[in-house]
């Protein structure tokens, strides 16, 4: 699933390429995709010029000039600029057409990824009040270990646990526990403060570096014009079962937690 990193860098690349741009018309062909339903969705955005890409979490908000509409990826959403008669792409479902041919089009293999239109600000602001504070943003060391002190469960669940801390996903939080050299089972309230301290320093570098190298490509996440992130490439335990540490020589290990591959090294990270 594509995580802040890889959120921020599409917002900030559709910036670029589709703000001032009006919306002229709307394919789809699966239904669930487009909130609260497809007519309205159109309804709502067709003749709509986007004037704003905001953020919020791992959600992307499309300010038109008269409301909104956020996209989350889920699993395996991709959002690719293309222009009309561009090769086609796979799994596509929607597609936003622009003029002077250019089209916004939603891949999703999985059929998880929706678009829905948000029609006031009031709506938005519901929608966006169930996400935590979010590292880089308005998250304080202070404020983290208070929500850490909040809760006996693995720090590992913490940190995917959207209406806590936003933004963090499998692979950082892999990554930035390693770095914190904090076991990924250790109960959240159990942290000190320095330890705690440590982590959110550990996620945000985490975090700076996923969005130097564009994202992290291992699965399906791809930039808007279809490249690949490299921060797989530089990926501290995250997927690398088997292979040794690099600050000890052990050899990382891999579980499970909450449903989710977890990786660490048992020599810098106990419990």
């Amino acid at each position: 699933m594509p995580e802040l990193p890889e959120v921020e860098t599409i917002r900030r690349q559709l910036e670029k390429e589709i703000v001032g741009k009006t919306i002229v018309d709307v394919w789809w062909d699966r239904p669930k995709m487009l909130r609260p339903r497809p007519e309205a969705f159109v309804n709502g955005v067709k003749n709509r010029r986007i004037t704003g890409v905001e953020r919020k979490a791992k959600l992307l908000i499309f300010e038109l000039s008269d409301g909104f509409f956020v996209c989350h990826l889920r699993l395996s959403g991709r959002l690719l600029v293309r222009r009309k008669d561009d090769k086609p792409d796979d799994y596509v479902h929607v597609v936003l057409k622009f003029e002077n041919n250019k089209e916004l089009r939603f891949a999703e293999a999985r059929l998880f990824g929706y678009m829905q239109y948000v029609e006031s600000q009031e709506e938005l602001d519901k929608i966006l009040e169930k996400y935590g504070p979010e590292p880089l943003d308005d998250l304080t060391a202070g404020e983290f270990f208070k929500i850490l002190q909040k809760t006996s469960r693995p720090i590992k669940l913490v940190l995917l646990d959207q209406n806590r801390i936003a933004g963090v996903g499998n692979i950082y939080a892999n990554d930035a526990l390693f770095l914190a050299k904090i076991h990924p089972r250790t109960p959240a309230n159990s942290l000190s403060a320095s330890q705690s301290s440590s982590l959110l320093k550990a996620i945000e570098q985490v975090f700076k570096e996923g969005l130097k190298y564009g994202g992290a490509s291992d699965q399906w996440y791809r930039q808007v014009h279809g490249e690949k992130g490299s921060y797989q490439e530089h990926f501290k335990v995250y997927g690398q079962a088997g292979q040794v540490c690099d600050v000890c020589g052990t050899k990382i290990k891999r579980i499970e937690l909450g449903g989710r591959g977890t990786f660490f090294c048992p020599q810098c990270q106990t419990l």
